[in-house]
């Protein structure tokens, strides 16, 4: 990929939903090592919840979007953002980038599509979650300001359960 001008940052349409499932079960499942079955059930249950109907979950409420990060006509990144109860605070959902593209400022400027439209919202405050499997996301998260405010162990045993790390970060006006 030769510069970030030739990535575009859009709205989800219709014709974006297979190859957006498709990335975000690419993207877990490269780091699931030894707990394969319950990232792929974990996927599945997105997959049948708010991925199955993106506009629904998404596009439906005025202070919620989906974007995908496109280049040479492929989706390469994603992500989302929700209402929470809260109406100063929205939710980070389903963020992942193509392993093809890494480390080439397309999660950075995910985050800044998602930001600049949360202040635009009249939202405060962005929380996320995500797992300690994804140690690059959490980095990246943590570089651009996101802060750890509660960590808990998921699944169930025997086997090792994974930590959910529960981010948020303050906006600036």
């Amino acid at each position: 990929m030769s510069g970030q001008s030739t990535v575009n940052i859009r709205s989800f349409v219709p014709g974006d939903l297979a190859q957006v499932h498709e990335l975000f079960a690419s993207g877990l499942l490269e780091f699931a090592g030894e707990i394969e079955d319950g990232v792929r059930r974990y996927i599945a249950r997105a997959l049948k919840d708010d991925l199955a109907d993106i506009p629904a979950h998404y596009l439906s409420h005025s202070r919620g979007n989906f974007w995908v990060a496109e280049f040479e006509n492929s989706v390469v990144g994603i992500v989302g953002i929700q209402p929470t109860g809260e109406k100063e605070e929205a939710e980070l959902r389903r963020m992942s980038v193509s392993s093809t593209v890494r480390r080439q400022g397309i999660g950075r400027r995910l985050l800044e599509t998602t930001e600049d439209f949360c202040r635009e919202k009249g939202y405060s405050r962005i929380g996320l979650s995500t797992v300690g499997i994804l140690q690059p996301a959490l980095a990246m998260y943590r570089r651009h300001g996101y802060t750890t405010v509660k960590e808990e162990p998921y699944g169930d045993p025997p086997h090792q359960p994974v930590t959910v790390h529960y981010l948020v970060k303050e906006l600036a006006g």
